[in-house]
């Protein structure tokens, strides 16, 4: 009895918290072209990086068949890297989704390490009608939003037309309306960038009406577009309109986070601490990048983020960026990694612990790639006692690498990014040569380096130079004075 009456009490907690309790989502189908692949289903974690994190991972059989289920809480958007494509859908606690997915189109290692790659963005195809509801609406919603946004927004912007930009809301709330609580946020956020335009002499009504209500959505795709959208560079504007002033004073007197949360929530439009905070966040966030604010500062508001806020979710976003900002950075520690040699033996970074490492990463096709090893080479021969070479290779296959190595007779060692393909991400290759030089202790002395052609070695003798001295500075033993007697 006593156990019952404290699980009834558990349950009216987590009704108190808000929390909804956990139900299981099932994504089943078969897919022949994927057969042996993993499909990795991930969501959005943090609304301003549009960091990803994964779901759940769905090994496809060599039949093409494929299921797997997750116990969600709430109605979550999840995307699945399918190649060329990238497919979205809306998982609904309780729910079981046969997936329709497109032919398998796999991305060549030009499009893995072009920068500017997207993948084509389609909604994924549900086979049975009964987990169709939701993801039905919204499509049909976007799709007529969207047309009547392009079709329109010229005019409505330019005759600042609020009338039609209502007329156009409501039109649109009577074909596609749904008693799903899930869309009728989903659609009030989603109006935002057509109230920009309508109120381009009043923003501030237009985000009232945008993000007005008891809560907010954090996660939701409609919240995130629109939420960016609308504050852009918000220290930017917001520090130099009358509202901001408060706020941009304390800011410059160095004030906490907790207190620069407090100043903000006094201006009535963000009264609302969740939102508030979030929006502290999208400003550092733009601030840190933009190189008007003291990237210090930025980082120390975020960690102060991390531990100060009252909100978990704010906590969990502000732990994101703060990591994202300092990732990478000089003086962090470099990305630890196992990889192989083209010889097959393995290699550790902890392996060149005690050494200069100049770490490159390569590709055989690619004609830079290919200039700057000879160059390398040079460097190997030059400063082989100062600096350590380590060349991560690439290619999906590694056997052009393997006749490169050997017909050119390089000397340092290449290893093959396949043991652990996290690598790439871990170093952030968006586009190939990328170099880094590591100091003995492992961390990051130049982050990214300048290549072989660039003037290369007297910048690293000076960061070397550096290194020495501080090393000098922190080993030198401390001077006996009078007072020490």
């Amino acid at each position: 009895m006593r156990l019952f009456v404290l699980l009834i009490a558990l349950l009216n907690i987590g009704s108190l918290l808000g929390q909804q309790p956990l139900r299981w989502v099932t994504v089943k189908g078969n897919a022949p072209d994927y057969a042996g692949y993993d499909l990795v289903v991930q969501k959005v974690v943090n609304p301003i990086s549009m960091e990803m994190a994964d779901l759940m991972v769905v090994r496809v059989n060599e039949k093409g068949d494929f299921e797997q289920s997750i116990e969600l809480a709430a109605v979550t958007h999840a995307s699945i890297d399918m190649g060329k494509f990238r497919g979205h859908i809306y998982l609904e606690p309780g729910q079981s989704y046969e997936l329709v997915l497109p032919p398998f189109k796999p991305r060549t290692d030009a499009d893995r390490f072009n920068p500017y790659f997207v993948p084509e963005e389609i909604e994924l195809g549900i086979a049975n009608a009964d987990a169709q509801g939701l993801n039905r609406s919204i499509t049909a919603f976007d799709n007529y939003l969207t047309d009547q946004y392009n079709g329109n927004a010229v005019r409505i912007f330019a005759n600042a037309d609020v009338k039609l930009a209502n007329h156009i809301m409501s039109t649109t709330d009577s074909l596609h309306s749904s008693a799903h609580p899930y869309f009728s946020k989903y659609r009030q956020y989603a109006y935002g960038e057509l109230r920009m335009l309508a109120y381009k002499r009043n923003k501030r009504k237009a985000i009232y009406e945008t993000f007005k209500g008891d809560s907010i959505s954090v996660m939701m795709p409609s919240f995130i577009q629109s939420f960016n959208t609308y504050f852009k560079g918000f220290f930017n504007y917001y520090f130099s309109s009358s509202a901001g002033e408060a706020l941009r004073d304390a800011y410059a007197k160095g004030a906490s986070f907790d207190s620069l949360s407090s100043v903000l929530q006094k201006d009535t439009l963000f009264a609302d601490g969740l939102f508030a905070e979030l929006l502290l966040l999208k400003g550092f966030y733009d601030g840190f990048y933009s190189g008007r604010y003291e990237q210090e500062t930025i980082i120390r508001l975020f960690k102060e983020a991390t531990e100060q806020s009252a909100f978990y979710r704010i906590r969990e976003i502000a732990a994101g960026l703060h990591k994202q900002v300092t990732w990478l950075r000089t003086g962090s520690a470099a990305p630890q990694f196992t990889l192989y040699r083209l010889d097959g033996k393995e290699r550790s970074l902890s392996d060149y612990e005690g050494k200069f490492v100049y770490l490159n990463f390569m590709h055989t096709s690619n004609h830079t790639c290919k200039e700057e090893l000879q160059l390398l080479n040079v460097l190997y021969k030059q400063l082989r006692r100062e600096l350590t070479i380590v060349t991560v290779i690439m290619d999906e296959d590694p056997t052009a690498a393997e006749q490169l190595v050997k017909a050119n007779k390089f000397k340092w060692d290449f290893l093959h990014y396949g043991a652990m393909p996290k690598v790439a991400l871990d170093y952030r290759i968006k586009a190939l040569p990328a170099y880094f030089v590591i100091d003995p202790t492992q961390k990051l002395r130049l982050s990214p380096a300048p290549s072989p052609k660039e003037s290369f070695t007297p910048i690293f003798m000076e960061a070397q130079r550096k290194y020495h001295y501080e090393q000098l500075r922190r080993e030198q033993p401390k001077q006996k004075s009078i007072y020490d007697l």
